[in-house]
């Protein structure tokens, strides 16, 4: 091989080498949630990615799978404990999996308006779940406003007196379990994969779901009597694995922390989406259902309930769930 040829295949070389190095130093990270593409939270996971990108130069990236593609909440959450997921967007349900005293911000009738779930959760939650949470092998990069519970089923539920018997689909979570149940219903708690079935095969004729999630999903077409309780203010995640966050640099935990500050518009996004979609759903087009806002005297009979099953809730949460919703009390009135 003559000189020239030498010269031309050791640039080649180099040059291969290079761009080899060049990806080598590009560090992708897979995160998952069961929420739709097209959900607020689909659109503001999305637009995390794009801002985690953009502050990193390329340099650190995201792939997102969202539709429960790597499982439903409750597995992709533990994949993350683990360590064989990096990260993710999880409901109430799922966070508390993790930290169950997470399971008492989702307790019936926990704020008096959306202004007071808000300042609870930027100003309170990282100092009361912060520790709890890195034990659990998580580490929150932001609090996400899941919305709103309401009931969806086959009859029209007005009141907690027209629930009594009533077989009813609950997130399997204590929370939302026990307050059904101190209403009257026959809780069935049931995951996000089992709970459609359950519904139309008659196992439970009635669901709790967070409004848009439900609504995006279809319930209301098989439980077209929806009721708009708003028993339940969800406070959601998102998390990053804590055996991920360990490998990180500062600088790459730094460019995480900076993108997620993107989630706070989430809050109006999914607001926004609930008004819009209840309205929706009455139409023809959307499916025809029949959307209930409970009068003065039915509200106060489902919050009635609430005062009533929530020394149940703490007591069967133990662990240090007494202490934890002493600190949420506190901080609740700090937000008044």
């Amino acid at each position: 091989m003559n000189t020239r040829k030498v010269g031309k295949l050791c640039i080649a070389i180099l040059v291969i080498t290079g761009l080899g190095l060049g990806a080598a130093q590009a560090k992708e990270l897979r995160s998952a949630s069961a929420a739709p593409p097209k959900s607020p939270w689909g659109k503001f996971t999305d637009a995390f990615v794009a801002k985690v990108a953009e502050v990193s130069g390329g340099k650190l990236t995201i792939t997102h799978f969202p539709g429960s593609q790597l499982g439903d909440e409750q597995t992709t959450i533990r994949q993350i404990v683990r360590g064989r997921l990096d990260m993710g967007l999880f409901s109430n349900t799922a966070t508390s999996l993790v930290v169950p005293e997470f399971g008492l911000l989702a307790s019936p009738y926990a704020f008096n308006n959306a202004a007071q779930a808000d300042c609870v959760a930027d100003k309170y939650l990282l100092d009361t779940y912060g520790d709890a949470m890195d034990t659990g092998g998580v580490k929150v990069l932001a609090f996400i406003e899941i919305g709103q519970q309401i009931i969806m089923a086959k009859n029209l539920i007005k009141t907690p007196a027209d629930l009594r018997g009533v077989k009813i689909r609950t997130a399997p979570t204590k929370t939302d379990t026990l307050y059904m149940q101190g209403a009257g219903g026959n809780a069935i708690p049931l995951g996000t994969t089992d709970s459609m079935p359950a519904l139309k095969t008659g196992t439970v004729d009635a669901v709790t779901w967070p409004t848009i999630y439900g609504i995006a999903v279809g319930y209301h077409k098989e439980a077209p009597k929806v009721t708009v309780t708003n028993h339940v203010h969800q406070i959601g995640t998102y998390v990053i694995s804590k055996k991920t966050w360990d490998a990180l640099s500062s600088e790459e935990q730094g460019w995480l922390e900076e993108a997620s500050s993107v989630f706070i518009g989430l809050r109006a996004a999914a607001r926004g989406a609930e008004a819009a979609l209840l309205k929706k759903i009455t139409t023809e087009e959307g499916g025809g259902a029949e959307v209930y806002y409970p009068n003065e005297a039915e509200m106060a009979a489902w919050k009635e309930v609430a005062p009533v099953v929530q020394p149940q809730i703490v007591s069967e949460l133990g662990g240090s769930a007494e202490a934890t919703w002493a600190t949420i009390v506190e901080a609740k009135q700090n937000c008044l």
